[in-house]
């Protein structure tokens, strides 16, 4: 069984080459039981910790059922049988165990990490194409999903700030001063003073409001030399 499972951008399950139709994930505890499982290193978890996940406000013999519930919907959902789509065995629960399972977030992980170990902005390019989207938009307040979407959110941000991306990055991340600092030298450098002026005050705005913090005495000395070089035009 060959498997590919979509988690950034959105989530889909596409089984030798059949892509699983959305109406087979009706059952939200099933998905969720898939995409918990498919974010987990090996995509296996003790069945407490999966539960205290998922369902952390249950008392045990209610989240028990809930967890064989979830999961025979989601055999259903993905196919085969129980010990070819999602296992349970000796307190441990397995997804897809024997399939070759492809995840777009080890992918992605493993080209991120890669480009950044050995700064290649070709490699970063390369992992960028994987990366479809913010981690499981349609779960944005599912605390079990919330440490992955921060680290992979880290990671975008690392490849366009190696890529020189930087009017992404200060999309992204608004506080981010050296992305700004850096689209402030580059309108300096085209002689656009006044475009490089109006970024600095979009970073001393976005700073007080959020941080209440002033500007670096770097980002001061560089607003003091462009006001000097606009004066003497």
């Amino acid at each position: 069984m060959d498997v590919t499972i979509t988690l950034l951008g959105g989530f889909s399950v596409t089984v030798d080459g059949r892509p699983v139709p959305a109406e087979a994930w009706t059952r939200r505890s099933a998905a969720a039981l898939v995409k918990a499982l498919a974010l987990s290193p090996g995509r296996r978890l003790h069945r407490e910790q999966l539960i205290e996940r998922l369902w952390p406000d249950a008392a045990p013999e209610v989240a028990a059922p809930r967890l064989h519930k979830a999961a025979h919907y989601a055999r259903r959902a993905i196919g085969g049988d129980q010990s070819s789509s999602l296992l349970l065995r000796n307190d441990v629960v397995r997804l897809l165990p024997h399939a070759t399972v492809d995840v777009d977030v080890d992918r992605f992980r493993d080209l991120a990490r890669a480009a950044l170990a050995s700064s290649s902005t070709e490699g970063a390019t390369e992992a960028q194409k994987v990366y479809g989207g913010p981690l499981l938009p349609d779960d944005l307040y599912e605390p079990w999903a919330e440490d992955d979407r921060e680290s992979l959110r880290a990671l975008e941000l690392d490849l366009l700030r190696l890529s020189g991306r930087w009017e992404e990055v200060v999309r992204d991340d608004p506080l981010d001063e050296a992305a700004h600092l850096a689209l402030v030298r580059q309108h300096a450098d085209r002689g656009d003073t006044r475009s490089a002026l109006r970024q600095l005050e979009r970073m001393d705005q976005a700073l007080r409001r959020e941080l209440g913090t002033a500007p670096s005495p770097e980002a001061e000395e560089l607003r003091a030399a462009l006001l000097n070089s606009s004066k003497g035009r």
